[in-house]
């Protein structure tokens, strides 16, 4: 084996062996009834709860929270290709615990669709359906997880334009990335409240309360033009509280 495919297979072992340790305290925590919500999703499903740098992986982002940051994941490739293999596969391991079965589960995905690839792809004629299919997939793996119920997240409102192009690229005009976002927040709705059996699913929208008049979001509430700030996030949380009382 070569000196780099050593120092590559090396680095996957650390990664899983990370991994595997933030998985088993999370549930441990879960086991000492210590865990009261759990988040999947993009880099928003972290800043919505922690200032902490939204690193890839199993985080504790709060007082009695946890996030699987899947990293930087599109809703539509989540609603293509399903919930990425190691959080499918660890599931049943998760539902064998009372509480992480039956913590609060939220799902955010959909903020990087509507900045990067969306708003071109409405303007020339393309469509959301794909949107059923993701909440089908978030609904597909609550099953798994033996949950009770799940909150899917409505994305951030886009941002006039982004302060980091490198790190945040934008494609589209903002009138077209509001017109997607609207897109995506109407099918979001009308996918999650369609019949199903098993666990009931939920909408958490902040969109009233992170925009402003032009329904872009606000400047205050965000500082890199893509994430909640400190007074971001704590809009989004007194949202959170209000939806589990």
């Amino acid at each position: 084996m070569s000196l780099a495919r050593l120092r590559a297979f090396v680095r996957l072992r650390r990664a899983r062996l990370r991994g595997w340790i933030a998985l088993f305290g999370m549930l441990l925590a879960a086991v000492r009834g210590r865990v009261d919500e759990i988040w999947v999703g993009d880099s928003h499903s972290v800043t919505f709860n922690s200032a902490q740098p939204p690193l890839p992986g199993i985080l504790r982002t709060g007082e009695r929270r946890w996030t699987w940051h899947l990293g930087p994941r599109l809703l539509y490739s989540i609603a293509r290709d399903d919930f990425p293999a190691p959080l499918l596969r660890t599931a049943r391991l998760i539902a064998r615990v009372p509480g992480a079965r039956d913590a609060a589960w939220f799902f955010s995905l959909g903020e990087i669709d509507i900045r990067c690839h969306l708003a071109p792809r409405l303007a020339s004629g393309g469509d959301v359906g794909f949107v059923s299919a993701y909440v089908d997939r978030v609904h597909a793996l609550l099953a798994r997880l033996d949950a009770p119920a799940g909150t899917i997240v409505v994305p951030v409102p886009p941002c006039l334009d982004s302060y980091d192009p490198v790190a945040f690229p934008v494609a589209g005009s903002p009138e077209q990335r509001l017109a997607a976002h609207r897109a995506v927040r109407s099918a979001l709705v009308l996918a999650t409240g369609a019949a199903r059996g098993g666990p009931a699913l939920r909408l958490l929208d902040a969109t009233a309360d992170l925009a402003g008049p032009d329904g872009l979001m606000r400047d205050d509430l965000t500082d890199d033009g893509c994430h909640t700030n400190e007074a971001g996030r704590a809009v989004v949380r007194r949202e959170v509280v209000a939806l589990l009382r």
